[in-house]
């Protein structure tokens, strides 16, 4: 599906959260994306995270999404999520609600 999809947004991620697995969560509820990656391998604490998205819009149309963030230096989140969908529309207006969001 990730070949198939037309359009991609890669958000930048600079976020004031701490935790990566509530960032992650956080970034989910906000966007209504699944996270396709399983519980299993999002277990634990650790600085890094790269884990897969995927949402269906009212009108059918598949969005994908994949997560690559860190916890920097000084505690903070960072990375980028790249989102792709068939239509231009869903990515950018994901894009744009990951951006508002990702503050908490």
């Amino acid at each position: 599906m990730w070949a198939q999809s037309a359009w991609e947004n890669r958000v930048a991620i600079s976020s004031s959260f701490t935790s990566i697995p509530r960032f992650l969560k956080h970034v989910t509820e906000s966007t209504n994306m699944r996270c396709l990656t399983p519980e299993s391998a999002l277990a634990g604490d650790c600085d890094f995270l790269a884990a897969n998205l995927y949402a269906r819009s009212i009108f059918g149309e598949d969005a994908l999404g994949q997560v690559s963030i860190e916890r920097q230096a000084d505690g903070k989140i960072g990375g980028f999520i790249r989102i792709r969908s068939e239509t231009q529309g869903i990515a950018l207006s994901l894009g744009d609600k990951i951006t508002l969001k990702q503050r908490g």
